[in-house]
């Protein structure tokens, strides 16, 4: 028996136990979408059930089906991660160069061509500044690039 053949003769019930098999296994994958297609495929189960279609059709109307619930997955997950507030506390929990921003720190050294470090914790980080500053010199920081550089200027407070 070839494909074709085996979709077409499944049934409702045969549909609706793939879109089962599909929502349980997003309870064990890491992922977000195999809950969309075997809410399709439940659709397909019900569909097969009303209209006689060939494979080739069934194929189809479940792609069709899928990319529809997909795209509804997407919209819904894009809402809900747009509504949910991280609390400030933490906002940089995973990015210690970001947790930065804001604060003032000294230089460590002198600023050569732009570039200095400044002892944060115990840790030397590097700074990117304009202008001559010196050892000792405040800065604000007001940016990351790339990660680890610092972006900072100077501060007159």
């Amino acid at each position: 028996m070839d494909f074709l053949t085996y979709v077409e003769e499944m049934t409702y019930l045969g549909w609706f136990t793939f879109g089962l098999i599909l929502v349980l296994l997003e309870l064990f994958l890491p992922g977000t979408y195999l809950i969309w297609f075997g809410l399709a495929a439940f659709v397909m189960g019900i569909l097969v059930n009303f209209v006689l279609l060939s494979g080739v059709e069934i194929l189809v109307c479940f792609a069709f089906v899928s990319a529809l619930f997909a795209g509804i997955g997407w919209y819904v997950y894009t809402k809900i991660i747009n509504k949910s507030k991280v609390p400030e506390k933490y906002k940089y929990l995973n990015d210690m160069a970001g947790a930065h921003i804001g604060k003032v720190y000294n230089l460590s050294e002198d600023a050569v061509d732009g570039r200095a470090k400044a002892k944060i914790g115990d840790t030397f980080w590097l700074v990117e500044v304009d202008g001559n500053l010196k050892k000792g010199d405040k800065v604000k920081i007001i940016g990351v690039e790339k990660g680890v550089v610092l972006k900072a200027e100077k501060y007159n407070g």
